[in-house]
């Protein structure tokens, strides 16, 4: 479970958006949701196989708690992290997490949010939005892009603009100080898109360890970063400038 956990801290909580996030389990697999306060970014997110040791809906809160807990070189392979539930209300839920070190003489309890707690603040969602276009972005796109935004510090979003099977991204005004460049090349030649998203979400993303996709469409721009063990999707609505 050790693996999972930090799989998860790593992927969420660079993005300095989520104040919890809910998990829930089915005999299939474990999925990981979370939407940020002004909805500017969703995460949604599902494991290749379910986490062993989970059972049922609850949330994480204090993401960078658990992230303090997990990189204690007490807690390293050899300790145990156990999953725990109680009994409330005639009915079993998940509870805390029980952190004891291979010695047994260290130990650190990381409490859980009830089912009811994290329903009322992260409801599911069920987003239907298509994303006709879709590329694998290169490491030189990806770095180009870095450029871009560190050439343009003032602005905090950037520009994607789909049109005749090439995306372009710019970043600035182009009344004053600005940059451009081609993304991506050979999408979908039907779409055209024009939007801003905060580079605040952009870069964080593409900056996570995995394979990574990107799909534009009518709300926005999805990255999906496959770490191995979970796939996340970073979906991040059109902005205002």
């Amino acid at each position: 479970m050790r693996d999972y956990l930090l799989d998860i801290v790593k992927h969420t909580l660079p993005m300095n958006a989520f104040n919890q996030l809910r998990v829930d389990n089915s005999d299939n697999n474990t999925t990981i949701s979370a939407t940020e306060n002004e909805r500017q970014l969703v995460v949604q997110a599902k494991t290749h196989a379910p986490i062993p040791q989970f059972q049922g809906t609850f949330g994480i809160p204090n993401l960078n708690l658990l992230n303090t807990l997990l990189n204690i070189p007490e807690y390293d392979e050899t300790a145990a992290i156990n999953f725990e539930l109680k009994e409330a209300a005639e009915e079993v839920i998940p509870f805390k997490l029980h952190f004891k070190n291979a010695a047994g003489d260290f130990e650190n309890d990381f409490r859980l949010m009830s089912k009811k707690v994290i329903g009322d603040l992260e409801p599911l969602l069920a987003l239907t939005a298509k994303f006709p276009v879709e590329f694998n972005p290169s490491v030189n796109s990806i770095t180009r892009l870095k450029y871009q935004v560190s050439a343009n510090p003032d602005e905090k979003t950037v520009q994607f603009d789909v049109s005749k099977g090439t995306v372009r991204v710019s970043v600035g005004d182009s009344s004053s100080h600005s940059g451009s460049f081609v993304f991506a090349t050979g999408v979908d030649e039907s779409s055209t898109y024009n939007f801003d998203v905060p580079s605040a979400f952009v870069l964080p993303a593409l900056n996570m360890d995995g394979d990574k996709k990107i799909q534009i469409g009518e709300i926005g721009l999805k990255i999906t970063v496959d770490s191995g063990l979970i796939s996340y999707d970073y979906m991040i609505p059109m902005a205002s400038k």
